[in-house]
């Protein structure tokens, strides 16, 4: 006879602490602009934040780049510069790419327009 650990409700209330727990400390927001005057995004992009203690990091997996700072702002602002940056070097050194930058390089350029 199989005997459950926990009660239905248990169950139901360790679920929304976890949901809770994850929400709290993770969060995914769409970002519509690079706020750069070279660049404009063609479709809104999706950031992850991460709240660690006293830093918020802002990461786009997409390209393995990342920026942390005291505040979400400050955070975001400072990946959409690592954005751009990573963009002009992939298009700097195009020739010299290995399969991963060239992946990142065809999709940012798939998402980043020229002004």
């Amino acid at each position: 006879m199989q005997k459950n650990i926990l009660t239905p409700e248990q169950y139901k209330d360790l679920t929304r602490k976890i949901i809770h727990a994850v929400d709290t400390r993770y969060r995914i927001i769409p970002l519509n602009s690079l706020k750069h005057t070279k660049y404009h995004l063609k479709a809104p992009i999706h950031l992850t934040l991460e709240f660690d203690e006293d830093k918020v990091i802002a990461s786009f997996d997409d390209i393995e780049a990342f920026a942390y700072a005291d505040t979400v702002s400050e955070a975001i602002d400072l990946l959409c510069v690592e954005i751009a940056q990573i963009f002009e070097d992939l298009i700097e050194d195009k020739g010299n790419l290995g399969d991963l930058p060239r992946k990142w390089l065809e999709y940012l350029e798939e998402i980043i327009e020229c002004r």
